[in-house]
């Protein structure tokens, strides 16, 4: 089989045609193209899209040496260069310049293997321009697929996967952005949101079966699955509006879908065979990864495996043979690697069988080949899924039997001699490269299809290495891990010579959010080329999970180790069973009739390979008779080697090498005393398990030396089966890595015997020698010692520990917190962990198990840092020490109880909300009143009252509220004043169902720890009037600030702000300023300067010499003190801009009506919701009595009688009693719950069902 190479720097004889007036006349626009207009051939494309590019650049007057030029290569790059600066300029030339790019595009996809190059060129010449190019461009690839059946849309996809992978890019996720569509269709969004609506409403109609007759519900349940899809999309919109009808729940719909396993493989566990009648016959498997993986894929029958089953669609397969050639499919590939026979198939698709005869697809046979689903279908409904990968023929045969077995497989291995001397070629090593590329993209596509949010896909092996970050590209939530069997010790040249692949892989892994290697010294030499290859990499090392975390490019993988094991259960209850003693005693008889009394038994066990040193095993044994000829006669070496790839050249020369090294031993080495004695028993045929055992029994010593080995999991079957053996292991596999770690192999104590290197056959031989004459006492001591270790740690340690989030760097840890900063980023995980609860609770998506472990870790974190008996928290304000004072760094001391308690909350929450209970928030809200400050009967009180007002004012058409100390408890500092999930939960609920405009007003900023750092919910439920509403946030493109500020007014704050920090904080007996309340902050217009802490800690003299420090320091700035004003309320230093040549300070009320004049808000027609707690928020409720009396309605959260007072009185003032008070937040969020459960029950109807998608 040869494969095309891409025809690049092709020579361009033919020149355009013109028409009289010199010009090529251009009549066809791109990916119009339809019949006689069609490329025939790449070549025919080339010249085509050639000529109409000359007479586009000759007609935009575009003079380059490109055009003279005889290479097509170097006239594409030019012109696509220049065609884009002409687009980017915006003259009137640009549309058709973009025509242009079109045109390179449309070949570049027309034939997208043998052009890709040009799509390389095309995308590094569009850069950022991408987004604005694919929102013009396809459209027109999606038209030309759809009327003229071209499969530019699939080209284009798989291109620029090609390209993300070849250059570390993410431009699929540009086209995402410019078109998201194409990634809802690839994912399948609608038809899953489908499945889990018609889910959910089977969950609920079985619910509300246990409080319904039987007969009833039965009936309703079987007429829903007998409509068609409108229809049943019409019964579950009917049926959810009947729930919440029936039900008083609803305030967070949670889909209960259990998170699976969705297992990605190149080999599937079973083994697919056509019998003889022509049905089909699926076995299970029994190779290392299926014992690896069978023990969870097992557990739930909603798992699910992808692999390639062996039967792909032939792209020849319509092409008829000539009678007279032979129609034998060929055994290798272009390597000489093996290829799967692949018979003719259009949408049938079959493995052959041993009918080689040529046979028409008849209706018989299309029925036959059908059959195949149904069994496929049977074995699913019996086990786990089981899901096919469809590749075509060429592809898996470059991909398998190319890259993976070619390349890979034996540089991985480092052994560069046996890597593929065709891929000394650069052209069939990107030829190759592409169909990898192409395979692992398939794979990536199946998986994301077919996963959910919270399902775990777990990546194997060496085929795969790119699935991940195509998986990520295509929807960047999925959890995507990758376990590598095989050892990772690629040549040192492998970065270089084969960078064309190399490169792409080791950037590959880091897509993955978690990666297992089998040893240390696989893990330590990847990270090792990430630290050489990989630029802008930041690698971090975890010493107390043992685990390297590595950000690139945005995202974070972490690496461990995780060394595979056996299932120890299944091999002892047979090792136990008497028919298999029976057998290892004849075993034993067989070998001992034949030589001294005291021979020994070496067994070796393994595939025919040449990673598994079995040459060098011989040649060893052939010299251990030489250098110790007293052992001839006595030992006896019985090696199965099990013969495959006999079709690749390499690897039948090395079998066949060993074979006739084998005999040259048993024809040299001969005892006189034994005649029928054989120094070597040679096997080629593979042994079944109880055999296997029965042999492992037999044995006297093991002997596991490869060249190189994942892991080696033979010896570990040997030790657990007979641990009174001896063990000779090589420092080659990755079972005497784990021991040596294990501690298995010490000075004192050597539980085996090592062979550091296998081809020093000499001193392999005296190992041998030291292992024949090892005293039964001492092999069974030591042997028991490493059954024991194997006990400890079998194959389901190895699933639980790499499948458990704990060990990653997506789930908080336990620690003890030393100094300020370690705080800060506790609290910062804690915000970004209760962001993904709030989203999933609103988006009804099950929750993954991490986000409980992060929160208890968190919290566990906080309480073993606290002082003893307090939940005061005493930490370094840095982490220096004085070398010149010899001092101790600085101590912070925090009251955390608030961040202790909302943890609580939000443990709890995560309780009530994976509940199946359809009121399992309401239940949650119950719980709260525990947390009141006066008592149970006050917070009743409280809630009733504020229910009731929310209730007479129905649905608010504005809602304007502050945060902290009003929807948030205050905290002992800002910047760990994270948002509760609870709180986000139902504040963005209140906001969906009860009002229409929503706005958290607050004095901090927006960022630089400001209220978008602290905020866990969504965009699209509150909008932030940050800095007391001077500076406004809607989403990323939406976000405005006050005009009235001049740039040399916020040149002033700026000045100051730098002063005070250089100034003040400099200052030993000001470091409290880093950490107390809210710091120091710059808003827009403002500074603060927190001064006190809640405790009031701080003297009042010494906040008094600060405030004349500050206001020096203003004075410097403003010496006219014209522009800035310095305030101080005792707990906090203000210094703002002057309102007018004023003392006038900017309010949250006049945040207010710079929202209204900016978005023209009609405040006087509308209802009107105020909530705040402190005397900076009644701005706010004085603005909006002014204008609307009437409509307004308000809830203030305080025990400040004083400020309950101007409540009254303002209220009082503008006739209005719409008012409560309540003690605290919780009260407050308890009060628009209920608000929101009401609103559903009144209102079921204006729930939208695509809200979660």
């Amino acid at each position: 089989m040869k494969f095309a190479e891409p025809p690049t720097n092709m020579l361009l004889n033919m020149e355009p045609e013109v028409a009289s007036n010199g010009d090529f006349k251009i009549a066809i626009l791109p990916f119009k193209r339809c019949g006689f207009d069609k490329f025939e051939n790449p070549e025919q494309c080339q010249n085509t899209i050639k000529m109409e590019l000359f007479s586009l650049m000759k007609k935009l007057s575009i003079e380059s040496i490109a055009l003279h030029e005889k290479y097509l290569d170097g006239f594409i790059q030019v012109a696509c260069k220049k065609l884009y600066e002409i687009w980017k300029s915006r003259s009137t030339d640009s549309e058709a310049a973009l025509e242009g790019l079109q045109r390179v595009l449309e070949m570049s996809l027309a034939y997208p293997m043998n052009h890709y190059d040009y799509f390389d060129v095309l995308m590094d010449s569009i850069g950022f321009g991408s987004i604005l190019f694919w929102k013009n461009s396809v459209p027109l690839i999606y038209e030309s697929d759809l009327s003229s059946g071209t499969q530019y849309r699939d080209a284009l996809l798989f291109s620029l996967e090609l390209f993300d992978v070849n250059n570390g890019k993410n431009k699929v996720r540009e086209l995402y952005a410019a078109v998201p569509g194409v990634q809802q269709s690839l994912l399948g969004v609608h038809a899953k949101r489908f499945e889990e609506k018609f889910k959910f409403l089977q969950t609920n109609r079985s619910r509300r079966g246990s409080r319904m007759s039987s007969t009833a519900n039965s009936s309703s349940n079987e007429d829903l699955p007998c409509l068609n899809p409108d229809q049943l999309s019409e019964a579950i919109q009917d049926e959810l509006s009947n729930e919440n009808n029936a039900e008083s729940g609803g305030l967070a719909d949670i889909q209960q879908t259990r998170s699976r396993v969705i297992n990605v493989s190149n080999a599937p566990p079973v083994s697919v065979s056509r019998k003889m009648s022509g049905t089909w016959e699926i076995k299970q498997g029994s190779g290392g990864l299926v014992a690896c993986v069978d023990p969870v894929m097992s557990t739930d029958k909603e798992n699910i495996w992808l692999a390639n089953l062996g039967f792909n669609v032939n792209q020849n397969a319509d092409t008829e043979l000539d009678a007279n050639t032979n129609n034998t499919l060929p055994s290798t590939n272009s390597l000489g690697l093996p290829l799967i026979k692949q018979s003719k198939a259009g949408d049938v698709f079959h493995v052959l069988g041993d009918d080689k005869k040529k046979n028409d697809l008849s209706d018989d046979s299309c029925e036959k080949d059908m059959t195949l689903l149904s069994v496929l279908h049977d074995y699913n409904k019996s086990s786990y899924k089981l899901n096919p990968v469809i590749v075509t023929q060429d592809d898996y045969d470059a991909y398998y039997g190319g890259i993976s077995n070619g390349l890979l497989w034996p540089a991985l291995h480092n052994l560069g001699e046996y890597i593929a001397p065709e891929y000394d070629n650069i052209s069939n090593l990107k030829n190759h490269w592409y169909s990898y590329v192409r395979v692992n993209y398939q794979f990536a596509l199946n998986a994301a299809r077919n996963s959910r949010h919270q399902d775990f896909i777990w990546i194997h092996d060496y085929h795969l290495m790119l699935t991940g970050q195509m998986m990520k590209s295509l929807d960047s939530s999925l959890e995507v891990g990758f376990f590598l069997h095989i050892p990772f010790q690629p040549p040192h040249n492998f970065m270089t010579k084969y960078k064309v692949v190399a490169e792409p892989i080791i950037r590959g892994i880091l897509r993955f959010n978690k990666v297992g290697f089998q040893t240390h010294r696989d893990r330590q030499k990847y990270v090792e080329l990430v630290k050489t290859h990989i630029k802008r990499v930041k690698i971090m090392y975890d010493s107390v999970v043992d685990i390297y975390m590595i950000a690139y490019d945005g995202s974070t993988c972490s690496i461990g180790v995780f060394p595979v094991s056996i299932k120890n259960q299944d091999f002892i209850d047979i090792a136990k069973k008497q028919e298999t003693i029976d057998a290892a005693v004849q075993i034993k008889n067989r070998f001992a009739s034949k030589c001294h009394k005291d021979g020994k038994l070496f067994l070796s066990v393994e595939r025919f390979d040449y990673t598994k040193g079995i040459k060098q095993k011989l040649l060893s044994w052939k010299l251990y008779f030489e250098k110790y000829p007293e052992r001839v006669g006595r030992d006896t070496f019985f090696q199965v080697a099990v013969t495959n790839r006999r079709t690749v050249d390499s690897y039948r020369q090395y079998q066949d090498d060993c074979i006739s090294l084998a005999e040259q031993i048993n024809a040299h080495i001969i005892s006189e005393e034994f005649k029928d004695w054989k120094p070597v028993v040679f096997q080629t045929d593979g042994l079944v398990r109880k055999d296997l055992i029965a042999n492992y029994l037999a044995m006297d010593v093991g002997v596991v030396t490869p060249v190189k080995d994942g892991m080696n999991l033979v010896a570990k079957e040997m030790m657990i089966c007979n641990p009174s053996t001896a063990l000779v292991l090589s420092t080659g596999a990755g079972t005497e890595v784990q021991f040596t770690n294990a501690g298995l192999y010490e000075d004192v104590d050597q539980c085996y015997f090592r062979v550091e290197n296998i081809d020093d056959f000499d001193h392999f031989a005296d190992i041998y020698y030291k292992a024949a004459t090892q005293t039964p006492d001492e092999r069974i001591r030591k042997g028991a010692k490493i059954k024991a270790f194997l006990m400890k740690h079998d194959i389901v340690e190895w699933s639980t520990t790499f499948l458990d989030p704990s060990w990653t760097h997506e789930v908080i840890r336990p620690d003890k917190l030393i100094t300020l900063s370690d705080f800060y980023t506790l609290m910062d995980k804690t915000c970004k962990t209760r962001r993904l609860i709030v989203e999933n609770v609103l988006k009804g998506i099950a929750m993954k198990s991490h986000y409980e472990v992060s929160l208890r870790n968190a919290k566990e974190s906080l309480l073993k840092s606290c002082l003893d008996g307090d939940t005061t928290l005493e930490v370094n304000i840095d982490n220096e020490f004085n070398t010149e004072t010899m001092d101790s760094p600085a101590k912070a001391h925090l009251k955390i109880a608030d961040q202790i308690e909302e943890l609580s909350k939000d443990i709890e929450f995560l309780s009530f909300v994976q509940s199946q209970d359809v009121k399992n928030v309401e239940f949650f809200v119950e719980t709260l009143v525990k947390y009141h400050p006066i008592s149970d009967d006050a917070f009743e009180q409280e809630l009733n009252s504020a229910c009731e007002l929310l209730a007479s004012g129905d649905h608010y058409d504005f809602f304007f509220t502050d945060r902290d100390g009003t929807l948030k408890s205050y905290s002992c500092s800002y910047a760990s004043s994270i948002q509760p999930a609870y709180s986000g939960v139902i504040q963005a609920q209140f906001a969906r169902r009860c009002a229409q405009f929503c706005a958290i007003v607050t004095s901090s900023p927006l960022l630089n720890t400001g209220i978008l750092n602290v905020s866990t919910m969504p965009e699209g439920y509150f909008i932030y009037g940050a800095s007391a509403g001077r500076e406004w946030y809607m989403n990323p493109s939406i976000q405005f600030k006050d005009s009235k500020i001049s740039a040399n007014e916020l040149e002033l704050i700026d000045n100051v702000f730098e002063k005070i920090e250089d100034d003040l904080l400099t200052l030993p007996e000001y470091n409290h300023l880093k950490w107390i309340g809210s710091g120091i902050q710059k808003h827009y217009g403002h500074i603060t300067i927190a001064c006190q802490d809640g405790d009031e800690n701080v003297t009042k003299q010494r906040t008094l010499k600060l405030f004349e420090i500050v206001k020096n320091i203003v004075l410097e700035v403003d010496p006219t003190e014209v522009s800035l004003v310095v305030v101080d309320n005792l707990s906090e230093i203000k210094i703002f801009i002057r309102e007018d040549s004023s003392d006038t300070i900017f309010n949250k009320g006049d945040g207010i009506l710079l929202i209204q004049q900016k978005m023209g808000l009609k405040l006087h027609k509308g209802k009107i919701l105020i909530c705040g707690d402190a005397a900076t928020d009644l701005p706010m409720l004085e603005v909006c009595l002014k204008i609307s009396p009437a409509n307004v309605y308000t809830i203030w959260v305080t025990q400040d009688e004083n400020l309950k007072k101007q409540v009254l009185e303002l209220c009082k003032l503008h006739n209005n009693k719409h008012y409560s008070f309540v003690s605290c937040p919780t009260v407050l969020l308890s009060a628009m719950a209920h608000a929101t459960v009401r609103d559903i029950r009144n209102r079921p109807h204006i729930i939208e069902l695509d809200d979660y998608n």
